[in-house]
């Protein structure tokens, strides 16, 4: 006979009162994770005991306080309470604060992706963005969420279709971030794209975000453009720097001839910088070409400065 701990009696929208958890997380944490295992009724309803519900809180505490939910799901109780214990002595980090922040946001994030919830996506990001400073939101939400995207989407764990409508989110949310972060008074102008035979965009739109932060005026060109084509906007525009991205695949021969062909059309006033997987990869050849190569975002900023 079961204790009443352990008797299955409380709805979902109980159980998100009393933890805190988004219901799209919830049924991510379950599907992904196995935190808790409800019971349901005859009609489908999931149905929560008081144990669960306890454990539920012990987990969010724990993702609150910057843990990865992949790494202390399979925790006992035991271990999650002495996981939230503070270490006598210990110096209080000024960033952990906003440190949890950004795991929180993260966790719901990726929650929403996963239940296809567009919504509820969108609403956390503009959250997110309004909370966060600019870096802490790029490093700490969408970095991340796009690396744990990409990385359920090839280990087929998550459907096409919510990787599909989560991009499409996460592009509009991006732009809209950009123009957001837009200075009245402008250090320049950067294009951002990738080159011919890049057809992921997600990382140049990173380094859009990126640079409106750091104050400077973009303009997006959009994927695989030939250099010829990033040349004549340059020209046009008067862009003081070419950001790219280059995530895969690793064609470096195509990638080194177009960056030579773009670094020799530039004038001596231009950056041209080129960042991302098969950048890094390709890096040797593609410095000897004059254009610059960027390890990461960090150094995106680095140079903007």
């Amino acid at each position: 006979m079961q204790n009443d701990a352990s008797q299955p009696q409380f709805p979902v929208r109980v159980v998100v009162r009393r933890t805190g958890l988004s219901p799209s997380l919830l049924r991510a944490w379950e599907r992904r994770y196995g935190t808790v295992s409800p019971d349901r009724t005859e009609g489908g309803q999931r149905l929560y005991s008081e144990a669960q519900v306890q454990r539920l809180v012990l987990l969010r505490g724990a993702v609150d306080a910057g843990h990865s939910i992949s790494l202390i799901a399979g925790l006992s109780d035991e271990g999650l309470l002495r996981l939230g214990r503070e270490v006598p002595g210990e110096p209080v980090r000024e960033e952990s604060s906003r440190e949890r922040q950004g795991a929180s946001f993260l966790q719901d994030a990726l929650g929403a992706v996963e239940a296809m919830e567009t919504r509820a996506l969108e609403a956390i990001l503009h959250r997110a963005a309004m909370a966060l400073s600019p870096e802490s939101l790029v490093d700490e939400v969408l970095v991340p969420m796009l690396r744990e995207v990409g990385a359920l989407w090839r280990r087929g764990t998550m459907t096409p279709a919510a990787e599909h409508i989560a991009s499409g989110v996460l592009r509009r949310f991006l732009d809209w971030l950009v123009v957001s972060l837009e200075s009245h008074a402008p250090r320049g102008l950067v294009l951002v794209g990738t080159p011919r035979g890049q057809h992921h965009e997600f990382g140049s739109l990173l380094a859009a975000v990126v640079s409106s932060a750091a104050g400077w005026r973009v303009l997006s060109l959009g994927a695989d453009l030939p250099a010829e084509e990033i040349l004549r906007a340059a020209r046009k525009t008067g862009a003081s720097v070419i950001a790219l991205s280059a995530l895969y695949p690793s064609d470096e021969a195509r990638l080194v001839e177009e960056m030579r062909v773009l670094q020799e059309g530039v004038s001596s006033a231009v950056r041209v910088l080129v960042g991302g997987p098969a950048a890094v990869e390709s890096r040797a050849a593609l410095e000897g070409t004059g254009v610059v190569v960027l390890g990461g975002l960090e150094d995106l900023r680095r140079v903007l400065r």
